[in-house]
């Protein structure tokens, strides 16, 4: 009976250590900090697709990086009137299945497949611009048929 006893407090005590490892290293992340790592640009980026576009999941990420918003103005081919220097996180997806939401006159564009870019401000985790499909030959991954 000793060692079923003293096994089973073994148990608890690893199941206790284990639990508090996981929680030490999930990411967490809030709006209005900045942001300071890949998974939480992955988290705020997921806010920015949700709101343009329908897709089914999974969604695969081609890239994340840090870069200032003229960089990104450059690799998109855009430019509004942001400073350049505004400090950003490009997050690149690939689907088969991206879907514009409806149009004025209440229609759908055809649905899309390719890549779409998030680019969220680093200083608070805010999407600053969602757009797609990405243009060719920017990203090989991009470009493939479906």
């Amino acid at each position: 009976m000793k060692k079923v006893f003293f096994h089973f407090i073994i148990v608890l005590m690893l199941a206790a250590c284990t639990s508090t490892i996981y929680q030490e290293s999930t990411p967490t992340f809030r709006f209005g900090v900045p942001v300071e790592s890949e998974s939480n640009a992955l988290i705020a980026a997921k806010s920015g697709l949700r709101s343009s576009f329908d897709y089914t999941e999974p969604l695969t990420v081609v890239k994340v990086e840090q870069m200032s918003f003229g960089e990104y103005s450059k690799f998109v081919g855009d430019s509004n009137n942001r400073s350049a220097d505004t400090q950003v996180w490009l997050v690149i997806n690939l689907n088969k299945q991206w879907q514009v939401g409806p149009r004025p006159m209440g229609t759908l564009a055809p649905p899309f497949h390719g890549c779409v870019t998030v680019a969220i401000n680093a200083a608070d985790g805010m999407p600053l611009e969602v757009g797609g499909p990405l243009q060719p030959g920017k990203i090989e991954d991009c470009d493939q048929s479906p």
